[in-house]
């Protein structure tokens, strides 16, 4: 009852000091420790209940605060994503999924840079919403090409178990735009990856390093000790045979090498350079022994042209009346007129036309790249009744502005400054396969090849 307590002293009430030690106590003579100093000890539990509680408590009131205004704002958030530190995460989330389903209502109400301004918000604050950020990019590509593939790049690192969807989706962007040199880099990539779809993937580096005229990705391929690029070294090293203007050796490795072992673009390759080099027999014998290693469709491609090559008209009216004589079906339209760009026949186009007529296919989400792969073969053919026909059904079907056909029309018509096919692309929804067929037939000019590359076909 005489000692002074100095923990106490610097506080201007001293009376608060006891909510953490009782055995201050108030004396006559002032504030004094009510036990002898051997027997002083702290008191940690009360410490804590009182300061922790009050910690506590206005923890509780503020994170009620936040929780009550975002819930006024609108997001979808719980009490618990507020208030518990692990589940933190989900408020960013909800905000993410708030922005999500303004951007969808906006894009429903044709609010496009409104829906675009959701969307990136709404990517922003969830950046593990891949379905929010691949819209985003799939949305970008068209008007702004660099955001967009700022979005697919980070969506393909940092979304491994969508690696492969990702890049399909950013490769149609990027050849649609003609950015050849991205393509080979990204096919180079999954290529090495062991992605599941090499065929294709070897497909698009073969058709962009004749675009672009840049070798050195194919060369490294074809130097390189890894067994996913091992497997494709035949027909690396015949493509860079006909790319250096080397056709005698490329055309002897056509029948040197083992082209079965290679995966089924391999084939393909083999009996696509034979009909470019115009041995049509060959091609024929190769076609007919793909069965199994080749699709139906596939197949029928390449003997249209075959035939468009030799310039066999009468197999090549046998095959198109075969694909005509059931009902007419969205592939069947796809392949005429991928082969009608590549290889134009008023005969064939007026009898697809004419089936078209006849059996009208309904104008949907499913079949929009048909009828644009319809409208470019009617362009291509410069039968513009046709194609202000196949436009009117597209019109109708989708709502969509007339100016904008009169665009494509232009650029068939030729009185546009551009004369490569990728000035139209973007904003067309066509089939893999349609597109090949325009830049091939449209390639405008072609610029010199890098420094270090070589020139392509």
């Amino acid at each position: 009852m005489e000692t002074h307590c100095e923990a106490s002293m610097q506080w201007d009430k001293a009376r608060r000091f006891r909510r953490v030690c009782p055995l201050l106590v108030e004396t006559p003579a002032g504030w004094r420790c009510s036990v002898d100093t051997p027997n002083v000890r702290p008191f940690w539990g009360r410490f804590l209940r009182y300061y922790g509680g009050t910690a506590a408590a206005l923890y509780l009131l503020g994170a009620l605060g936040v929780f009550v205004f975002l819930r006024i704002v609108g997001y979808p958030v719980s009490i618990i994503h507020v208030t518990w530190p692990p589940a933190w995460h989900r408020v960013g989330q909800a905000r993410g999924w708030y922005f999500a389903d303004k951007a969808r209502r906006a894009f429903a109400a044709n609010h496009t840079a409104e829906a675009l301004l959701y969307l990136s918000n709404a990517y922003e604050f969830d950046p593990g919403n891949y379905v929010a950020g691949l819209t985003l990019a799939k949305t970008l590509q068209a008007g702004q090409p660099v955001p967009s593939d700022h979005v697919y790049q980070r969506l393909y690192h940092e979304h491994p178990a969508q690696r492969e969807a990702t890049a399909q989706e950013w490769f149609r962007a990027l050849l649609a735009r003609g950015d050849f040199p991205t393509i080979q880099e990204l096919a180079r990539d999954r290529l090495l990856d062991r992605t599941p779809h090499a065929s294709p993937w070897m497909r698009a580096l073969v058709f962009t390093t004749r675009q672009s005229r840049r070798t050195d990705i194919l060369r490294a391929l074809a130097g390189s000790s890894d067994p996913a690029a091992g497997v494709w070294r035949p027909l690396l090293e015949t493509e860079l045979l006909f790319l250096d203007q080397k056709v005698p050796e490329a055309r002897a490795r056509l029948d040197a090498a083992n082209w079965t072992a290679l995966p089924p673009y391999g084939i393909y390759y083999r009996i696509e350079q034979l009909i470019a080099l115009g041995e049509i027999p060959a091609a024929r014998e190769h076609i007919d022994a793909s069965v199994g290693e080749l699709d139906l469709e596939t197949r029928v491609a390449l003997q249209l042209s075959a035939c468009a090559r030799e310039g066999a008209a009468a197999p090549l009216q046998q095959q198109v009346d075969l694909l005509l004589a059931p009902r007419l079906s969205l592939p069947v339209i796809k392949l005429l007129a991928a082969q009608l760009i590549r290889h134009p026949d008023s005969r064939v186009f007026a009898q697809l036309f004419e089936k078209f007529s006849r059996e009208p296919v309904p104008f949907n989400t499913e079949s929009a790249g048909v009828y644009f792969s319809f409208l470019c073969a009617a362009g291509v053919e410069g039968d513009w009744d046709k194609f202000h026909s196949v436009g009117r059904l597209i019109t109708a079907g989708s709502g969509m502005n007339p100016s904008f056909l009169l665009a494509i029309e232009s650029f068939f018509r030729g009185r546009t400054t551009s004369t490569r096919a990728t000035s139209i692309l973007p904003v067309l929804p066509l089939p893999i396969e349609v597109t090949y067929a325009l830049i091939e037939r449209y390639p405008g000019t072609k610029t010199p090849a890098p420094a270090g590359g070589r020139s392509g076909n």
